[in-house]
Protein backbone atom coordinates (compact mmCIF):
# COMPACT_ATOMS: atom_id res chain seq x y z
CA UNK A 1 0.00 0.00 0.00
CA UNK A 2 2.46 2.46 0.89
CA UNK A 3 4.53 1.76 -2.35
CA UNK A 4 1.28 2.55 -4.84
CA UNK A 5 0.78 5.59 -2.71
CA UNK A 6 4.55 6.81 -3.70
CA UNK A 7 3.59 6.09 -7.12
CA UNK A 8 0.63 8.32 -6.63
CA UNK A 9 2.74 10.68 -5.75
CA UNK A 10 5.04 10.67 -7.99
CA UNK A 11 2.87 10.77 -10.78
CA UNK A 12 1.19 13.94 -9.20
CA UNK A 13 4.49 15.22 -8.91
CA UNK A 14 5.66 14.85 -12.35
CA UNK A 15 2.23 16.26 -13.41
CA UNK A 16 3.28 19.56 -11.07
CA UNK A 17 6.37 19.50 -12.53
CA UNK A 18 4.91 19.17 -16.31
CA UNK A 19 2.44 21.99 -15.59
CA UNK A 20 4.71 24.08 -14.52
CA UNK A 21 6.98 23.71 -17.41
CA UNK A 22 4.47 24.46 -19.91
CA UNK A 23 3.13 28.14 -18.19
CA UNK A 24 6.95 28.71 -18.02
CA UNK A 25 7.28 27.85 -21.42
CA UNK A 26 4.27 29.77 -22.39
CA UNK A 27 4.95 32.61 -20.62
CA UNK A 28 8.33 32.38 -22.36
CA UNK A 29 7.03 32.50 -25.56
CA UNK A 30 4.80 35.41 -24.74
CA UNK A 31 7.28 37.18 -23.86
CA UNK A 32 9.29 36.37 -26.95
CA UNK A 33 6.85 37.66 -28.87
CA UNK A 34 5.85 40.95 -27.08
CA UNK A 35 10.05 41.34 -27.41
CA UNK A 36 9.40 40.34 -31.35
CA UNK A 37 6.35 42.83 -31.79
CA UNK A 38 8.88 45.42 -29.69
CA UNK A 39 11.62 45.32 -32.22
CA UNK A 40 9.91 44.65 -35.38
CA UNK A 41 8.17 48.01 -34.46
CA UNK A 42 11.74 49.53 -33.19
CA UNK A 43 12.92 48.25 -36.78
CA UNK A 44 10.01 50.00 -38.96
CA UNK A 45 10.47 52.62 -36.65
CA UNK A 46 13.94 53.16 -37.61
CA UNK A 47 13.58 52.13 -41.09
CA UNK A 48 11.15 55.21 -41.14
CA UNK A 49 13.31 57.77 -39.54
CA UNK A 50 16.28 56.85 -42.04
CA UNK A 51 14.04 56.79 -44.80
CA UNK A 52 12.53 60.36 -43.68
CA UNK A 53 16.47 61.66 -42.96
CA UNK A 54 17.43 60.37 -46.28
CA UNK A 55 14.57 62.62 -47.64
CA UNK A 56 15.54 65.33 -45.85
CA UNK A 57 19.24 65.28 -47.01
CA UNK A 58 18.18 64.78 -50.44
CA UNK A 59 15.62 67.72 -49.47
CA UNK A 60 18.88 70.11 -48.04
CA UNK A 61 21.01 69.16 -51.26
CA UNK A 62 18.64 70.25 -53.60
CA UNK A 63 18.01 73.54 -51.44
CA UNK A 64 21.93 74.37 -51.10
CA UNK A 65 22.52 76.22 -54.24
CA UNK A 66 19.23 78.79 -52.84
CA UNK A 67 20.85 78.52 -49.72
CA UNK A 68 24.53 79.57 -51.07
CA UNK A 69 22.37 82.07 -52.98
CA UNK A 70 21.08 83.50 -50.06
CA UNK A 71 24.26 83.99 -48.17
CA UNK A 72 25.66 85.39 -50.64
CA UNK A 73 22.99 88.40 -50.81
CA UNK A 74 23.29 88.73 -46.79
CA UNK A 75 27.10 89.33 -47.37
CA UNK A 76 26.44 91.76 -50.54
CA UNK A 77 23.66 93.58 -48.47
CA UNK A 78 26.26 93.73 -45.22
CA UNK A 79 28.75 95.32 -47.51
CA UNK A 80 26.05 98.03 -49.22
CA UNK A 81 25.09 98.96 -45.25
CA UNK A 82 27.84 101.65 -44.90
CA UNK A 83 26.47 103.00 -48.57
CA UNK A 84 22.97 102.86 -48.17
CA UNK A 85 23.59 104.28 -44.36
CA UNK A 86 25.32 107.38 -46.13
CA UNK A 87 22.69 107.52 -48.38
CA UNK A 88 19.84 107.60 -46.16
CA UNK A 89 21.02 110.36 -43.89
CA UNK A 90 22.40 112.81 -47.13
CA UNK A 91 18.38 112.39 -47.68
CA UNK A 92 17.36 113.28 -44.30
CA UNK A 93 19.45 116.24 -44.24
CA UNK A 94 17.92 117.49 -47.75
CA UNK A 95 14.82 116.92 -46.56
CA UNK A 96 15.78 118.90 -43.48
CA UNK A 97 16.99 121.85 -45.62
CA UNK A 98 14.25 121.93 -47.92
CA UNK A 99 11.53 121.97 -44.79
CA UNK A 100 13.71 124.84 -43.73
CA UNK A 101 14.03 126.87 -46.61
CA UNK A 102 10.26 126.05 -47.20
CA UNK A 103 9.24 127.01 -43.74
CA UNK A 104 11.69 130.22 -43.81
CA UNK A 105 9.12 131.34 -47.05
CA UNK A 106 6.06 130.45 -45.50
CA UNK A 107 7.10 132.60 -42.64
CA UNK A 108 7.81 135.82 -44.15
CA UNK A 109 5.08 138.45 -43.88
CA UNK A 110 3.79 140.23 -47.09
CA UNK A 111 6.30 143.29 -46.23
CA UNK A 112 9.56 141.58 -45.30
CA UNK A 113 12.16 141.34 -47.87
CA UNK A 114 15.58 139.14 -47.34
CA UNK A 115 18.36 140.33 -48.64
CA UNK A 116 20.71 137.51 -47.37
CA UNK A 117 21.05 133.30 -45.93
CA UNK A 118 24.01 132.43 -44.56
CA UNK A 119 24.48 129.48 -42.25
CA UNK A 120 27.23 128.48 -40.60
CA UNK A 121 28.48 126.01 -37.97
CA UNK A 122 29.03 127.02 -34.13
CA UNK A 123 30.02 126.33 -31.07
CA UNK A 124 27.01 125.45 -28.93
CA UNK A 125 28.36 125.99 -25.11
CA UNK A 126 24.75 124.22 -23.61
CA UNK A 127 25.16 120.83 -25.77
CA UNK A 128 28.96 121.39 -25.87
CA UNK A 129 28.71 120.23 -29.64
CA UNK A 130 28.52 122.35 -32.88
CA UNK A 131 25.52 123.13 -34.33
CA UNK A 132 24.38 125.38 -37.39
CA UNK A 133 23.22 128.82 -37.39
CA UNK A 134 20.86 130.42 -40.03
CA UNK A 135 21.10 134.41 -40.41
CA UNK A 136 18.36 135.96 -42.27
CA UNK A 137 19.10 139.57 -43.11
CA UNK A 138 16.88 141.70 -44.67
CA UNK A 139 14.14 144.66 -44.67
CA UNK A 140 10.94 145.93 -44.00
CA UNK A 141 8.47 148.52 -43.06
CA UNK A 142 8.07 148.13 -39.50
CA UNK A 143 9.34 146.75 -36.14
CA UNK A 144 6.18 144.77 -35.63
CA UNK A 145 6.94 143.51 -39.06
CA UNK A 146 10.37 141.88 -37.89
CA UNK A 147 8.43 140.79 -34.44
CA UNK A 148 5.65 138.84 -36.24
CA UNK A 149 8.48 137.26 -38.91
CA UNK A 150 10.57 135.95 -35.81
CA UNK A 151 7.12 134.55 -34.01
CA UNK A 152 6.33 132.41 -36.91
CA UNK A 153 9.98 130.95 -37.52
CA UNK A 154 9.56 129.76 -34.04
CA UNK A 155 7.05 127.66 -35.26
CA UNK A 156 9.39 125.80 -38.23
CA UNK A 157 9.69 122.37 -36.78
CA UNK A 158 13.71 122.62 -37.96
CA UNK A 159 14.27 125.67 -35.97
CA UNK A 160 15.68 125.20 -32.08
CA UNK A 161 15.50 129.42 -31.01
CA UNK A 162 15.59 132.13 -33.11
CA UNK A 163 17.40 135.42 -32.19
CA UNK A 164 17.13 139.02 -32.55
CA UNK A 165 20.72 140.43 -33.83
CA UNK A 166 19.83 143.99 -34.81
CA UNK A 167 17.28 146.39 -36.37
CA UNK A 168 18.28 149.66 -38.26
CA UNK A 169 16.05 152.21 -39.34
CA UNK A 170 16.86 153.99 -42.48
CA UNK A 171 15.38 155.77 -45.21
CA UNK A 172 15.69 155.07 -48.57
CA UNK A 173 14.47 157.49 -51.38
CA UNK A 174 12.58 159.03 -49.20
CA UNK A 175 10.85 155.72 -48.24
CA UNK A 176 11.07 154.47 -44.70
CA UNK A 177 12.37 151.15 -43.90
CA UNK A 178 13.62 149.09 -41.29
CA UNK A 179 17.09 146.40 -41.72
CA UNK A 180 17.09 143.97 -39.59
CA UNK A 181 19.31 140.90 -39.13
CA UNK A 182 18.16 137.54 -37.40
CA UNK A 183 19.74 134.14 -36.31
CA UNK A 184 17.89 130.63 -36.16
CA UNK A 185 19.84 128.19 -34.65
CA UNK A 186 19.20 124.36 -36.48
CA UNK A 187 17.42 121.34 -34.30
CA UNK A 188 20.62 119.15 -34.17
CA UNK A 189 19.35 115.81 -35.66
CA UNK A 190 18.87 112.64 -33.26
CA UNK A 191 21.45 110.42 -35.87
CA UNK A 192 23.88 114.22 -35.48
CA UNK A 193 23.27 114.18 -31.47
CA UNK A 194 24.48 110.47 -31.60
CA UNK A 195 27.91 110.94 -33.62
CA UNK A 196 28.24 114.08 -31.32
CA UNK A 197 27.95 111.69 -27.73
CA UNK A 198 30.29 109.32 -29.78
CA UNK A 199 32.96 111.63 -30.84
CA UNK A 200 32.69 113.13 -27.17
CA UNK A 201 33.72 110.05 -25.31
Amino acid sequence: MPLINMISERREQQARVSRTRKRLLAVLLTEISVLAGVFSFLGVGTMSLQTRLQRAHEEIQRLQPTLDQIAQIERETQALMPKLRTLTDAQQHTQRWFATINGIARSLPADVWLTGITSAQVQDSEKKSQSTLITLTGSTLTQQQVGEMMLRLNTIPTFEKVELHYTQQRSYNNFETVDFEVAARVRTSQRQEEKNETGSS
